[in-house]
Protein backbone atom coordinates (compact mmCIF):
# COMPACT_ATOMS: atom_id res chain seq x y z
CA UNK A 1 0.00 0.00 0.00
CA UNK A 2 2.61 2.31 -0.01
CA UNK A 3 2.33 5.12 -2.22
CA UNK A 4 -0.72 4.68 -3.10
CA UNK A 5 -4.45 5.51 -1.32
CA UNK A 6 -6.29 3.27 1.06
CA UNK A 7 -9.61 3.93 -1.39
CA UNK A 8 -7.67 3.01 -4.68
CA UNK A 9 -5.97 -0.22 -2.56
CA UNK A 10 -9.64 -0.84 -1.55
CA UNK A 11 -11.04 -0.72 -4.77
CA UNK A 12 -8.75 -2.75 -6.59
CA UNK A 13 -9.49 -5.27 -4.13
CA UNK A 14 -13.46 -5.26 -4.60
CA UNK A 15 -12.75 -6.15 -8.23
CA UNK A 16 -13.90 -9.79 -9.44
CA UNK A 17 -10.71 -10.44 -11.44
CA UNK A 18 -8.39 -9.04 -8.80
CA UNK A 19 -10.00 -11.13 -5.67
CA UNK A 20 -10.29 -14.21 -7.93
CA UNK A 21 -6.19 -14.09 -8.42
CA UNK A 22 -5.66 -13.20 -4.67
CA UNK A 23 -8.10 -16.12 -3.71
CA UNK A 24 -5.96 -18.52 -6.36
CA UNK A 25 -2.64 -17.08 -4.78
CA UNK A 26 -3.59 -18.16 -1.12
CA UNK A 27 -4.92 -21.74 -2.44
CA UNK A 28 -1.52 -22.05 -3.54
CA UNK A 29 0.02 -20.16 -0.33
CA UNK A 30 -1.83 -22.38 1.94
CA UNK A 31 -0.57 -25.97 0.01
CA UNK A 32 2.81 -25.08 0.26
CA UNK A 33 2.34 -24.30 3.79
CA UNK A 34 1.08 -27.59 4.99
CA UNK A 35 2.89 -29.25 2.27
CA UNK A 36 5.93 -27.47 4.28
CA UNK A 37 5.39 -28.48 7.38
CA UNK A 38 4.35 -32.01 6.69
CA UNK A 39 7.24 -33.24 5.20
CA UNK A 40 9.16 -31.08 8.02
CA UNK A 41 7.22 -32.80 10.82
CA UNK A 42 8.12 -36.34 8.47
CA UNK A 43 11.66 -35.54 8.22
CA UNK A 44 12.13 -35.18 12.27
CA UNK A 45 10.11 -37.41 13.43
CA UNK A 46 12.24 -40.52 14.52
CA UNK A 47 9.21 -42.91 14.87
CA UNK A 48 8.54 -44.77 11.63
CA UNK A 49 4.97 -44.10 10.46
CA UNK A 50 1.58 -46.39 10.53
CA UNK A 51 1.57 -49.11 8.35
CA UNK A 52 -0.61 -48.53 5.70
CA UNK A 53 -0.24 -44.90 5.33
CA UNK A 54 -0.26 -43.13 2.23
CA UNK A 55 0.92 -39.64 0.63
CA UNK A 56 -1.63 -37.81 -1.36
CA UNK A 57 -0.17 -39.43 -4.50
CA UNK A 58 -0.18 -42.75 -2.96
CA UNK A 59 3.26 -43.23 -1.87
CA UNK A 60 3.56 -45.02 1.35
CA UNK A 61 5.67 -43.25 3.45
CA UNK A 62 7.70 -45.70 4.97
CA UNK A 63 9.29 -45.45 0.99
CA UNK A 64 9.04 -41.79 0.12
CA UNK A 65 11.77 -40.46 2.63
CA UNK A 66 11.48 -37.11 3.31
CA UNK A 67 14.61 -34.91 2.45
CA UNK A 68 15.71 -31.52 3.50
CA UNK A 69 16.61 -30.64 0.37
CA UNK A 70 12.85 -30.76 -0.57
CA UNK A 71 12.26 -28.72 2.55
CA UNK A 72 14.93 -26.14 0.68
CA UNK A 73 13.17 -25.78 -2.01
CA UNK A 74 9.99 -25.43 -0.61
CA UNK A 75 11.28 -22.41 1.64
CA UNK A 76 13.34 -21.36 -1.21
CA UNK A 77 9.78 -21.14 -3.52
CA UNK A 78 8.08 -19.81 -0.89
CA UNK A 79 10.29 -17.18 0.23
CA UNK A 80 10.61 -15.94 -3.42
CA UNK A 81 6.99 -14.89 -2.71
CA UNK A 82 6.94 -13.57 0.11
CA UNK A 83 10.34 -13.20 2.18
CA UNK A 84 8.85 -11.66 5.45
CA UNK A 85 8.03 -15.06 7.35
CA UNK A 86 10.34 -15.30 10.11
CA UNK A 87 9.28 -18.87 10.61
CA UNK A 88 10.20 -20.24 6.77
CA UNK A 89 13.85 -18.30 7.27
CA UNK A 90 14.11 -20.10 10.57
CA UNK A 91 13.09 -23.59 8.34
CA UNK A 92 16.08 -22.96 6.19
CA UNK A 93 18.52 -22.22 8.56
CA UNK A 94 17.27 -25.60 10.23
CA UNK A 95 17.45 -27.92 7.27
CA UNK A 96 21.02 -26.12 5.95
CA UNK A 97 22.47 -27.76 9.64
CA UNK A 98 20.50 -30.57 9.49
CA UNK A 99 21.60 -31.91 5.83
CA UNK A 100 25.32 -33.34 7.03
CA UNK A 101 23.55 -34.93 9.96
CA UNK A 102 20.67 -36.81 8.47
CA UNK A 103 21.91 -37.28 4.78
CA UNK A 104 25.94 -37.21 4.74
CA UNK A 105 26.48 -38.68 8.26
CA UNK A 106 29.17 -36.03 9.08
CA UNK A 107 27.49 -35.48 12.88
CA UNK A 108 26.90 -37.68 14.91
CA UNK A 109 24.95 -35.93 17.82
CA UNK A 110 22.00 -36.91 19.61
CA UNK A 111 19.87 -34.19 19.12
CA UNK A 112 19.17 -33.86 15.04
CA UNK A 113 18.29 -30.43 15.00
CA UNK A 114 21.10 -28.80 17.10
CA UNK A 115 24.44 -30.55 15.35
CA UNK A 116 27.32 -29.78 18.04
CA UNK A 117 29.57 -26.91 18.04
CA UNK A 118 32.55 -28.93 17.51
CA UNK A 119 31.34 -30.07 14.01
CA UNK A 120 29.13 -27.68 12.69
CA UNK A 121 28.22 -27.81 9.10
CA UNK A 122 29.77 -25.37 6.18
CA UNK A 123 27.26 -23.95 4.20
CA UNK A 124 27.65 -22.66 0.61
CA UNK A 125 27.22 -19.52 0.86
CA UNK A 126 26.19 -18.74 -2.92
CA UNK A 127 23.04 -19.81 -3.00
CA UNK A 128 21.57 -17.88 0.04
CA UNK A 129 23.71 -14.55 -1.12
CA UNK A 130 21.34 -15.40 -4.03
CA UNK A 131 18.45 -16.37 -2.79
CA UNK A 132 18.55 -13.35 -0.04
CA UNK A 133 19.19 -11.05 -2.98
CA UNK A 134 16.25 -12.09 -4.84
CA UNK A 135 14.30 -11.47 -1.48
CA UNK A 136 15.33 -7.80 -1.03
CA UNK A 137 14.25 -7.14 -4.37
CA UNK A 138 10.90 -7.82 -4.04
CA UNK A 139 10.75 -6.60 -0.31
CA UNK A 140 14.07 -4.05 0.52
CA UNK A 141 12.87 -3.47 3.98
CA UNK A 142 12.35 -7.51 4.98
CA UNK A 143 13.88 -7.79 9.02
CA UNK A 144 14.28 -11.37 8.15
CA UNK A 145 15.74 -11.20 4.66
CA UNK A 146 18.60 -9.14 6.18
CA UNK A 147 18.78 -11.26 9.38
CA UNK A 148 19.17 -14.47 7.36
CA UNK A 149 22.24 -13.11 5.05
CA UNK A 150 23.55 -11.45 7.81
CA UNK A 151 23.73 -15.46 9.16
CA UNK A 152 24.85 -16.73 6.21
CA UNK A 153 27.68 -15.04 5.63
CA UNK A 154 28.82 -14.94 9.57
CA UNK A 155 28.39 -19.47 9.18
CA UNK A 156 30.61 -18.83 6.07
CA UNK A 157 33.35 -16.65 7.73
CA UNK A 158 33.29 -18.68 11.31
CA UNK A 159 32.91 -22.54 9.94
CA UNK A 160 35.89 -23.59 7.45
CA UNK A 161 36.51 -26.55 6.24
CA UNK A 162 39.86 -26.45 5.71
CA UNK A 163 42.73 -26.57 7.96
CA UNK A 164 45.55 -24.33 7.54
CA UNK A 165 49.27 -24.08 8.50
CA UNK A 166 49.79 -21.15 11.51
CA UNK A 167 53.12 -20.17 9.83
CA UNK A 168 50.82 -18.78 6.60
CA UNK A 169 48.23 -16.85 6.06
CA UNK A 170 44.82 -18.12 5.00
CA UNK A 171 44.77 -18.88 1.88
CA UNK A 172 40.72 -18.17 1.56
CA UNK A 173 41.52 -14.58 2.39
CA UNK A 174 41.36 -12.51 -0.79
CA UNK A 175 37.36 -14.83 -1.41
CA UNK A 176 36.00 -13.57 1.80
CA UNK A 177 37.39 -10.40 1.48
CA UNK A 178 36.28 -10.32 -2.22
CA UNK A 179 32.66 -11.33 -0.94
CA UNK A 180 32.24 -8.75 1.66
CA UNK A 181 33.22 -5.69 -0.64
CA UNK A 182 30.92 -7.60 -3.02
CA UNK A 183 28.35 -6.87 -0.10
CA UNK A 184 29.37 -3.85 0.30
CA UNK A 185 28.60 -2.84 -3.75
CA UNK A 186 25.28 -4.54 -2.90
CA UNK A 187 24.10 -1.91 -0.79
CA UNK A 188 25.23 0.69 -3.22
CA UNK A 189 22.99 -0.43 -5.13
CA UNK A 190 19.98 -0.75 -3.41
CA UNK A 191 20.52 2.51 -2.03
CA UNK A 192 20.26 4.09 -5.06
CA UNK A 193 16.99 3.12 -4.95
CA UNK A 194 16.28 4.07 -1.93
CA UNK A 195 18.56 6.09 -0.06
CA UNK A 196 17.09 6.49 3.37
CA UNK A 197 16.49 2.44 3.69
CA UNK A 198 17.98 1.95 7.70
CA UNK A 199 17.69 -1.78 6.74
CA UNK A 200 20.22 -1.44 4.18
CA UNK A 201 22.10 1.18 6.86
CA UNK A 202 22.60 -1.54 8.90
CA UNK A 203 23.49 -4.49 7.03
CA UNK A 204 26.37 -1.76 5.68
CA UNK A 205 27.41 -1.09 8.95
CA UNK A 206 27.32 -4.73 9.66
CA UNK A 207 29.49 -5.55 6.57
CA UNK A 208 32.31 -3.32 7.28
CA UNK A 209 32.60 -4.64 10.90
CA UNK A 210 33.27 -7.91 9.13
CA UNK A 211 35.66 -6.54 6.91
CA UNK A 212 36.96 -5.24 9.43
CA UNK A 213 37.64 -8.29 11.35
CA UNK A 214 38.48 -9.98 8.63
CA UNK A 215 42.25 -8.78 9.88
CA UNK A 216 43.31 -8.49 13.22
CA UNK A 217 46.00 -6.02 14.00
CA UNK A 218 49.07 -7.27 16.23
CA UNK A 219 51.76 -5.74 17.56
CA UNK A 220 54.74 -7.59 16.60
CA UNK A 221 52.69 -8.55 13.36
CA UNK A 222 53.17 -12.26 12.81
CA UNK A 223 49.70 -14.35 11.83
CA UNK A 224 50.51 -16.49 15.07
CA UNK A 225 50.20 -13.64 17.30
CA UNK A 226 47.12 -12.53 15.23
CA UNK A 227 45.52 -15.71 16.30
CA UNK A 228 46.20 -15.49 19.67
CA UNK A 229 44.95 -11.87 19.64
CA UNK A 230 41.48 -13.08 18.29
CA UNK A 231 41.79 -15.56 20.93
CA UNK A 232 41.91 -13.46 23.74
CA UNK A 233 39.18 -11.16 21.99
CA UNK A 234 36.07 -11.89 22.10
CA UNK A 235 34.88 -14.44 19.26
CA UNK A 236 30.92 -13.20 19.35
CA UNK A 237 32.34 -9.35 19.41
CA UNK A 238 34.47 -9.97 16.02
CA UNK A 239 31.26 -11.57 14.15
CA UNK A 240 28.56 -9.90 15.84
CA UNK A 241 28.44 -6.27 13.78
CA UNK A 242 30.19 -4.88 16.38
CA UNK A 243 32.77 -2.28 15.47
CA UNK A 244 34.27 -2.32 19.44
CA UNK A 245 36.61 -5.63 18.51
CA UNK A 246 38.09 -4.24 15.76
CA UNK A 247 38.05 -0.49 16.20
CA UNK A 248 39.06 -1.05 20.37
CA UNK A 249 41.84 1.96 19.91
CA UNK A 250 39.39 4.40 19.10
CA UNK A 251 36.94 3.80 22.11
CA UNK A 252 35.10 6.75 21.30
CA UNK A 253 32.93 4.72 18.26
CA UNK A 254 30.48 2.45 19.16
CA UNK A 255 28.28 0.67 16.82
CA UNK A 256 26.66 -2.50 18.98
CA UNK A 257 25.91 -5.82 17.67
CA UNK A 258 23.72 -6.76 15.59
CA UNK A 259 23.55 -10.98 15.99
CA UNK A 260 23.06 -12.42 19.21
CA UNK A 261 25.32 -14.50 20.28
CA UNK A 262 23.07 -17.30 20.09
CA UNK A 263 23.42 -17.05 16.03
CA UNK A 264 26.86 -17.42 15.81
CA UNK A 265 28.83 -20.47 16.62
CA UNK A 266 32.51 -21.63 15.60
CA UNK A 267 33.84 -24.76 14.00
CA UNK A 268 36.02 -24.89 17.43
CA UNK A 269 35.22 -24.87 20.81
CA UNK A 270 38.65 -23.90 22.12
CA UNK A 271 38.99 -21.06 20.42
CA UNK A 272 42.31 -20.07 17.78
CA UNK A 273 44.65 -22.19 18.28
CA UNK A 274 47.47 -24.41 15.72
CA UNK A 275 47.30 -27.76 16.94
CA UNK A 276 45.21 -29.02 13.58
CA UNK A 277 42.29 -28.10 15.06
CA UNK A 278 40.05 -25.48 12.54
CA UNK A 279 40.05 -21.68 12.86
CA UNK A 280 37.34 -20.02 13.80
CA UNK A 281 37.64 -17.59 10.63
CA UNK A 282 38.52 -18.18 7.10
CA UNK A 283 40.88 -14.97 7.35
CA UNK A 284 43.33 -14.13 9.65
CA UNK A 285 45.64 -11.73 8.07
CA UNK A 286 46.94 -8.05 9.17
CA UNK A 287 45.09 -5.14 8.96
CA UNK A 288 47.10 -2.78 8.12
CA UNK A 289 46.43 0.98 9.31
CA UNK A 290 46.03 1.98 5.74
CA UNK A 291 43.83 -0.74 5.14
CA UNK A 292 41.93 0.54 8.27
CA UNK A 293 41.59 4.10 6.42
CA UNK A 294 41.01 2.96 3.06
CA UNK A 295 37.45 1.30 4.78
CA UNK A 296 36.78 4.22 7.07
CA UNK A 297 37.55 6.78 3.96
CA UNK A 298 35.20 4.84 1.91
CA UNK A 299 32.65 4.92 4.64
CA UNK A 300 33.00 8.48 4.93
CA UNK A 301 32.88 9.54 1.27
CA UNK A 302 30.13 7.08 0.49
CA UNK A 303 27.95 8.88 3.66
CA UNK A 304 28.71 12.40 1.78
CA UNK A 305 27.43 11.41 -1.49
CA UNK A 306 24.22 10.06 -0.09
CA UNK A 307 23.63 13.33 1.96
CA UNK A 308 24.33 15.00 -1.35
CA UNK A 309 21.69 13.40 -3.13
CA UNK A 310 18.99 13.85 -0.42
CA UNK A 311 19.49 15.55 2.84
CA UNK A 312 16.53 14.05 4.36
CA UNK A 313 18.05 10.96 4.86
CA UNK A 314 18.58 10.82 9.26
CA UNK A 315 20.85 7.36 8.88
CA UNK A 316 23.16 8.67 6.57
CA UNK A 317 23.83 11.30 8.70
CA UNK A 318 23.87 8.96 12.31
CA UNK A 319 26.25 6.81 10.42
CA UNK A 320 28.16 9.61 9.87
CA UNK A 321 27.94 10.90 13.14
CA UNK A 322 29.83 7.64 14.40
CA UNK A 323 32.52 7.98 11.91
CA UNK A 324 33.99 11.75 12.70
CA UNK A 325 35.73 10.37 15.56
CA UNK A 326 38.12 8.19 13.25
CA UNK A 327 38.65 11.08 10.78
CA UNK A 328 39.79 12.92 13.72
CA UNK A 329 42.03 10.20 14.34
CA UNK A 330 43.70 9.79 11.10
CA UNK A 331 43.74 13.29 10.17
CA UNK A 332 46.08 13.83 13.71
CA UNK A 333 48.09 10.65 13.41
CA UNK A 334 51.18 11.08 15.77
CA UNK A 335 49.86 14.16 17.44
CA UNK A 336 48.08 13.76 20.27
CA UNK A 337 48.23 16.71 22.55
CA UNK A 338 45.06 18.62 23.69
CA UNK A 339 45.35 21.85 21.64
CA UNK A 340 45.98 20.21 18.67
CA UNK A 341 43.13 17.72 18.97
CA UNK A 342 40.57 20.46 19.63
CA UNK A 343 42.16 22.40 17.08
CA UNK A 344 41.84 19.95 14.25
CA UNK A 345 38.00 18.91 15.85
CA UNK A 346 37.34 22.78 14.92
CA UNK A 347 38.65 22.13 11.27
CA UNK A 348 36.22 19.01 11.09
CA UNK A 349 33.19 20.56 12.43
CA UNK A 350 33.51 23.92 10.10
CA UNK A 351 33.79 21.76 7.10
CA UNK A 352 30.81 19.56 8.04
CA UNK A 353 28.93 23.22 8.58
CA UNK A 354 29.85 24.70 5.57
CA UNK A 355 30.23 21.66 3.26
CA UNK A 356 26.81 19.55 4.59
CA UNK A 357 24.88 21.54 7.15
CA UNK A 358 24.98 24.95 5.29
CA UNK A 359 22.96 23.73 2.39
CA UNK A 360 20.98 21.46 4.07
CA UNK A 361 19.44 23.73 6.43
CA UNK A 362 18.40 26.26 3.46
CA UNK A 363 16.52 22.55 1.96
CA UNK A 364 14.86 20.36 4.22
CA UNK A 365 12.97 20.53 7.37
CA UNK A 366 13.95 17.55 9.19
CA UNK A 367 17.14 15.48 9.48
CA UNK A 368 20.27 17.78 9.42
CA UNK A 369 19.32 19.30 12.39
CA UNK A 370 19.80 16.59 14.38
CA UNK A 371 23.49 16.41 12.81
CA UNK A 372 23.96 20.19 13.93
CA UNK A 373 23.22 19.53 17.31
CA UNK A 374 25.51 16.46 17.43
CA UNK A 375 28.47 18.34 15.43
CA UNK A 376 27.85 21.46 18.15
CA UNK A 377 27.67 19.26 21.14
CA UNK A 378 31.10 17.19 19.87
CA UNK A 379 33.38 20.15 19.23
CA UNK A 380 32.42 21.94 22.68
CA UNK A 381 35.79 22.60 24.31
CA UNK A 382 36.78 20.51 27.34
CA UNK A 383 38.78 22.63 30.19
CA UNK A 384 42.15 22.44 29.15
CA UNK A 385 41.60 24.12 25.77
CA UNK A 386 43.57 27.52 25.94
CA UNK A 387 41.32 31.04 25.00
CA UNK A 388 42.16 31.04 21.72
CA UNK A 389 40.64 28.14 20.98
CA UNK A 390 37.95 28.91 22.72
CA UNK A 391 37.27 32.34 20.73
CA UNK A 392 37.93 29.92 16.78
CA UNK A 393 34.96 28.20 18.59
CA UNK A 394 32.74 31.47 19.38
CA UNK A 395 33.58 32.63 16.02
CA UNK A 396 31.91 29.28 14.59
CA UNK A 397 28.62 29.10 17.25
CA UNK A 398 28.24 33.38 15.77
CA UNK A 399 28.41 32.43 11.87
CA UNK A 400 26.51 29.51 12.55
CA UNK A 401 23.68 31.89 14.57
CA UNK A 402 23.82 34.61 11.39
CA UNK A 403 23.08 31.86 8.99
CA UNK A 404 19.88 30.87 10.87
CA UNK A 405 18.88 34.56 11.55
CA UNK A 406 18.85 34.42 7.40
CA UNK A 407 17.08 31.55 7.13
CA UNK A 408 14.26 33.04 9.40
CA UNK A 409 14.23 35.92 7.44
CA UNK A 410 13.83 34.11 4.18
CA UNK A 411 11.20 31.79 6.08
CA UNK A 412 9.11 35.30 6.92
CA UNK A 413 9.98 36.83 3.43
CA UNK A 414 8.17 33.35 1.42
CA UNK A 415 4.90 33.81 3.97
CA UNK A 416 5.93 30.88 5.57
CA UNK A 417 4.93 32.09 9.34
CA UNK A 418 2.07 33.73 8.50
CA UNK A 419 -0.68 34.17 11.19
CA UNK A 420 -1.05 32.59 14.51
CA UNK A 421 -2.62 29.65 12.88
CA UNK A 422 -0.96 28.77 10.30
CA UNK A 423 2.42 28.39 11.96
CA UNK A 424 0.75 25.25 13.98
CA UNK A 425 3.92 22.67 13.21
CA UNK A 426 0.99 20.51 11.82
CA UNK A 427 -0.01 22.99 9.10
CA UNK A 428 3.75 22.85 7.60
CA UNK A 429 5.15 25.05 9.96
CA UNK A 430 9.46 25.01 8.70
CA UNK A 431 10.76 27.38 10.79
CA UNK A 432 10.34 25.14 14.23
CA UNK A 433 13.87 23.46 13.54
CA UNK A 434 15.01 26.81 12.79
CA UNK A 435 14.43 28.28 16.05
CA UNK A 436 15.10 25.23 17.72
CA UNK A 437 18.57 25.36 16.24
CA UNK A 438 19.07 29.06 16.84
CA UNK A 439 18.02 28.64 20.20
CA UNK A 440 21.06 25.81 20.99
CA UNK A 441 23.78 28.07 19.32
CA UNK A 442 22.48 30.98 21.41
CA UNK A 443 22.27 28.77 24.91
CA UNK A 444 25.90 26.93 23.89
CA UNK A 445 27.47 30.47 23.42
CA UNK A 446 26.05 31.80 27.03
CA UNK A 447 28.08 28.52 28.82
CA UNK A 448 31.34 30.37 27.07
CA UNK A 449 33.44 31.48 29.96
CA UNK A 450 35.46 34.71 27.72
CA UNK A 451 31.53 35.42 25.64
CA UNK A 452 31.72 39.36 26.41
CA UNK A 453 28.74 40.39 29.13
CA UNK A 454 27.56 43.02 26.80
CA UNK A 455 27.27 40.24 24.42
CA UNK A 456 25.24 38.08 26.86
CA UNK A 457 22.25 40.36 27.57
CA UNK A 458 22.30 40.16 24.15
CA UNK A 459 21.92 36.35 23.49
CA UNK A 460 19.37 35.93 26.52
CA UNK A 461 17.36 38.25 24.80
CA UNK A 462 17.03 37.15 21.08
CA UNK A 463 17.34 33.04 23.15
CA UNK A 464 13.89 33.89 24.80
CA UNK A 465 12.33 35.06 21.75
CA UNK A 466 13.29 32.62 19.53
CA UNK A 467 11.28 30.02 22.98
CA UNK A 468 8.36 32.53 22.52
CA UNK A 469 8.47 31.79 19.19
CA UNK A 470 8.57 27.93 19.49
CA UNK A 471 5.87 27.72 22.07
CA UNK A 472 3.31 29.65 19.66
CA UNK A 473 4.25 27.03 16.80
CA UNK A 474 4.82 24.52 18.57
CA UNK A 475 2.30 24.42 21.71
CA UNK A 476 2.23 20.82 22.77
CA UNK A 477 5.60 21.07 24.04
CA UNK A 478 4.73 24.09 25.44
CA UNK A 479 6.31 23.04 29.30
CA UNK A 480 9.62 21.54 27.25
CA UNK A 481 10.03 25.44 25.92
CA UNK A 482 9.52 27.06 29.10
CA UNK A 483 11.84 25.00 30.86
CA UNK A 484 14.59 25.86 28.33
CA UNK A 485 13.54 29.59 29.15
CA UNK A 486 13.67 28.75 33.08
CA UNK A 487 17.60 27.51 32.58
CA UNK A 488 18.50 30.57 30.32
CA UNK A 489 17.17 33.11 33.32
CA UNK A 490 19.15 30.86 36.02
CA UNK A 491 21.76 31.03 33.62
Amino acid sequence: MHGQKRSEYKSRLLNPKTSSKLATKAQQWNHLSHELLTQRRRLLDPAPPPAGTADAAGNDDRVAKPSSKILLTLTEKMLSVNPDPSHLWNIRREMLLYIPKMEEDAVVETDPIRPSVTNLPNIDIQPELTLTAHCLQRNPKAYSAWHHRKWSLVHFLTNPTLEVDCSTSFPETDDARKILRSELELCSQLLQLDERNFHCWNYRRFVVALLGSCGVRSTSGSVQDAAEDLAANSNVDLFSGSWSSWLNRQSQVSMGAQLLPSAIKFSSNKGMNCEGVQYIAKTISMLTQEELEEIINNEWNFTNSKIQDNFSNGSAFHYRSKLLPLMLEFRLQSSHSPAARYKESLVLAREEWENILLNAIFTEPDDQWWYHRFIVSWVKPSADVGDEMLLEYETLLFEMADSLRELLEVEKENGALGNAVDRDESKGAKCKWAYLGLHLVLSTLLESKILAEGKAADLIEEAGECLTELIQIDPNRRERYQNFAAEIIRA
